[in-house]
């Protein structure tokens, strides 16, 4: 199926659960941008060479995600460096649940052969009562493709 196809069939699907076309174009664009993140992550080592600062060590309202990558020293309770789309994975998956409604749920997964974001409206408490976060029915968010040089 086209982008073009499944975009407008995700925006028809959500405009039925109640979500308004903008946010629904805010979850495409942050799945667009997860899904170049999660090939990044998978394909580039220069790009995981490419480190900063754990945010958490200059704003302390910022999630430490240095302890994820190996570079937190638990000895010394110190911050360390993070790859730059770590940070940008991350602030991605914020704009994702800043687009959603209180009740609505999003589930991000970082292998870029599947959606990357999904999103469980609340019509889907019932199906996935006693479900783990692997096994719920969501509605995957299309992303654009990666252009290749």
């Amino acid at each position: 199926m086209s982008y073009q196809a499944e975009r407008e069939e995700f925006v028809a699907r959500m405009t039925r659960e109640g979500l308004s076309l903008d946010r629904c174009r805010s979850l495409l664009r942050a799945a667009t941008a997860l899904q170049r993140y999660a090939e990044l992550a998978c394909s580039s080592e220069a790009a995981a060479r490419d480190r900063v600062p754990c945010p958490h060590s200059r704003l302390p309202a910022l999630p430490c995600l240095c302890e994820g990558y190996g570079s937190f020293d638990q000895a010394t309770n110190t911050h360390g460096t993070v790859p730059r789309y770590a940070i940008l994975d991350y602030q991605a998956e914020r704009r994702a649940e800043r687009a959603v409604p209180e009740g609505w749920r999003i589930v991000t997964q970082g292998d870029p052969r599947g959606y990357t974001l999904r999103v469980i409206p609340p019509s889907y408490a019932e199906r996935n009562a006693g479900k783990d976060r692997f096994n719920v029915d969501a509605i995957g968010v299309p992303a654009r493709e990666t252009v290749r040089w």
